[in-house]
C-alpha cells in the first residue's frame, strides 16, 4: 500500500527511512530491500526484522538491481553486496562468451586435421631411422610424469611435443628424425597450443575469488582453532562454510564448462597425434635384433604410452572440474573420454606385447591365450565401469517423470554408451586376431568415413557384421538374398528372402556415418532399424 511522504517523514523505524537513488526517485528502505532481495544475502532476525549476519548468496545468475520506476541502476551503498555480486556475474558471462568464441575458432582446425589423418600417417611412415639420443633405461620418466601432475588445472604442456622435448624427455634424435617428425605434426602442435592456452586461461574474477577464499579460510580457521570455548569436531568444514557466507558469491562456474571443453578438445588432438605416432612405430622393424633399432622402437613405444597416459591424467582433471561445478553431462563425457584413453593405451600395450613375442620367437598358443585372458579381464572391468558411469549420470539428473528419465537415458546412450560399444567391438576384433594369430589393424574414423563415401549408397541399411564382428556390405536394396562366407574368418554371412542370418548384426557405426553423410532412411522394412 502506497503512503505519502508526510506519513513516513517522522517515523523512527529504519524501514521507513528514505533512500534517494541517483535517478532522483525516492523509496523507503523496506521497499528497496525487498526489491533488491536483501534477505537472499543476509540472515534476518524474525522478531525484529534486522539483518544479523551474512549468508551464502544465490547460486544462479543475478541481474543488477534497477530503479523500480525508471530502470536506472541502483547504486546506493546499502546494496553494495547485491550490485557487486551481479556485476561479477556479468563479467563471468563475458569471459565465458570469449572462451566460447575461442573454442569455436579452433573447432574447424581440428576437423580439418582429422580429415588429413591418412596423409599425416603416411608422412610419419617415411621418417628415416636415426640413432636415438638416449638409451631407453635413461629416460627421465619421473620428470615428465611430474610435469603432468604439478599443474592441477592445466592440460599436458605443449612444450612436451617440441623437437627439444622429443630429445630431452622422450630420447629421440633432434636432428633428421626429430625435424621430420615435428614437420609431420607441426599443424597438430599449433592447434594444441591454442587449445592449451584456452584451458590455461583464468579470468580476473576467478583469480580474485580463489585468492579471497584462501586468505579468508586461513583467517577463519585460525580464529576457530584459537577459540578455546568451542569444541568443533570438523573445524575445516565449519571454516569453509563461514568463508562462503563472507564472500558473498558462489565459486565462478560459467567458464568451467569451457575449461572442460578445452580439456576434451586437447585430448581429441592427442588421440589424433597418437594415431600418427602409431603409424611411425608400425613402420619400424619388428624382428630386428639390432640393439640400436630395438632401443629406438622402445623409445617410440614409451612416447605413445606417455601420450595416452597424459590423456588419462587430463580426463581425471576434467571429471573433477565438471563434478565440482555440477556439470553432469560434461562429467559423463569426461568419464567416457577417460575410458577411451584407457582403451587406447591398453590396446597399444597388447599389440606391443605381441610384437615382443614375435621378436623373441615366443608367440605360441599359450602366450596368445594369456593375452586373450588379459583382454577379457579388461572387457569385464570396463563393462562394470560403463554401468557405473550410467548410474552416476542418472543419479546426477533428477527426473520429475518417466519421460524425463527416458530422455536422460537416451542422451547417455547416444553420447556415451555408443562410444563404449564401438570400443568393445574393436576389442572383440583384437581378441579374434589374437586367438587366430591373424594380422590386426584398427580402422580410423576417417578411413571408415572414406569407405562409406566410396560406396555411395543413397539410403541406409547396407552395412552388417559377421558373428565375429567383421563388417560386410550388401549392395542393391541392402536385403540379404544369398548365404556366403566372411572372407576374414569364414563365418556365415547374408541370408535369404531379405531375411538376415540371425548370427549377423547391423554395423551401427557405418550406418551412423552414412546418415551423417546424407543417406536417407531406407524405404524397405528389413532396414527400418538402420
Amino acid at each position: 500500500m502506497q503512503r505519502t511522504l508526510a506519513e513516513v517523514a517522522g517515523s523512527d523505524d529504519i524501514c521507513d527511512r528514505l533512500i534517494t537513488l541517483e535517478c532522483g526517485h525516492m523509496f523507503t528502505v523496506e521497499t528497496l530491500d525487498g526489491h533488491c532481495h536483501m534477505s537472499d544475502y543476509y540472515e534476518v532476525d524474525m522478531n525484529t526484522g534486522s539483518y544479523v549476519a551474512m549468508k551464502a548468496p544465490p547460486v544462479d545468475f543475478q541481474s543488477p538491481p534497477t530503479c523500480p520506476t525508471c530502470r536506472n541502476p541502483v547504486t546506493a551503498r546499502r546494496y553494495g553486496r547485491v550490485t557487486k555480486r551481479a556485476n561479477l556475474d556479468i563479467l563471468e558471462q563475458n569471459v565465458a562468451s570469449n572462451m566460447a568464441h575461442s573454442l569455436e575458432d579452433v573447432g574447424p582446425s581440428i576437423a580439418a586435421l582429422a580429415t588429413t589423418l591418412s596423409e599425416l600417417q603416411a608422412s610419419a611412415t617415411r621418417i628415416p631411422f636415426e640413432k636415438a639420443s638416449l638409451a631407453f633405461d635413461k629416460l627421465p620418466v619421473e620428470k615428465r610424469l611430474n610435469l603432468l601432475s604439478e599443474r592441477l588445472n592445466e592440460v599436458m604442456p605443449p612444450t612436451l611435443l617440441t623437437p627439444n622435448a622429443m630429445r630431452t624427455y622422450h630420447g629421440l634424435s633432434s636432428s633428421e628424425e626429430g625435424k621430420a617428425w615435428y614437420q609431420a605434426i607441426k599443424d597438430l602442435h599449433t592447434v594444441y597450443k591454442k587449445v592449451a592456452s584456452i584451458a590455461r586461461t583464468r579470468s580476473a574474477h576467478t583469480r580474485a575469488y580463489e585468492q579471497a577464499l584462501s586468505t579468508l579460510y586461513r583467517q577463519e580457521f585460525s580464529r576457530i582453532a584459537m577459540d578455546s570455548t568451542t569444541d568443533i569436531k570438523a573445524p575445516e568444514q565449519v571454516a569453509l562454510n563461514n568463508v562462503h557466507k563472507m564472500l558473498g558469491r558462489p565459486p565462478p562456474k560459467a567458464d568451467v564448462r569451457y575449461y572442460v571443453e578445452a580439456f576434451l578438445l586437447s585430448i581429441e588432438i592427442r588421440f589424433i597425434l597418437g594415431q600418427v605416432a602409431l603409424s611411425r612405430i608400425d613402420a619400424l622393424e619388428v624382428t630386428s635384433n639390432d640393439a640400436e633399432k630395438h632401443n629406438h622402437h622402445r623409445l617410440w613405444s614409451s612416447f605413445i604410452d606417455f601420450l595416452y597416459h597424459a590423456c588419462e591424467v587430463d580426463c581425471r582433471k576434467a571429471i573433477r572440474m565438471a563434478e565440482a561445478s555440477s556439470s553432469s553431462r560434461l562429467a559423463a563425457r569426461s568419464v567416457t573420454m577417460l575410458f577411451r584413453a584407457e582403451f587406447e593405451r591398453f590396446r597399444f600395450s597388447v599389440l606391443e606385447k605381441r610384437k615382443d613375442h614375435v621378436r623373441a620367437g615366443t608367440l605360441t598358443a599359450q602366450s596368445r591365450l594369456e593375452l586373450v585372458q588379459e583382454l577379457d579381464d579388461h572387457i569385464r572391468k570396463w563393462k562394470v565401469f560403463m554401468a557405473q558411469a550410467e548410474q552416476a549420470y542418472i543419479r546426477s539428473r533428477p527426473s520429475q517423470s518417466m519421460d524425463e528419465k527416458r530422455s536422460e537415458r537416451d542422451w547417455f546412450r547416444d553420447n556415451c554408451r555408443a562410444k563404449f560399444r564401438r570400443a568393445f567391438d574393436e576389442l572383440l576384433e583384437l581378441r579374434t586376431s589374437l586367438e587366430r594369430d591373424t594380422f590386426y589393424q584398427s580402422v580410423s574414423l576417417a578411413e571408415k568415413e572414406d569407405i562409406v563415401k566410396a560406396m555411395g549408397f543413397t539410403h541406409r541399411g547396407h552395412f552388417y557384421n559377421c558373428p565375429n564382428g567383421h563388417p560386410f556390405v550388401i549392395t542393391e536394396c541392402g536385403g540379404a538374398m544369398q548365404v556366403s562366407r566372411c572372407p576374414e574368418c569364414g563365418a556365415t554371412i547374408g541370408g535369404s528372402n531379405h531375411s538376415l542370418d540371425s548370427s549377423n548384426t547391423r554395423a551401427r557405426e557405418f550406418e551412423e556415418i552414412a546418415g551423417r553423410q546424407g543417406a536417407e532412411t531406407s524405404p524397405w522394412g528389413w532396414a527400418a532399424d538402420a
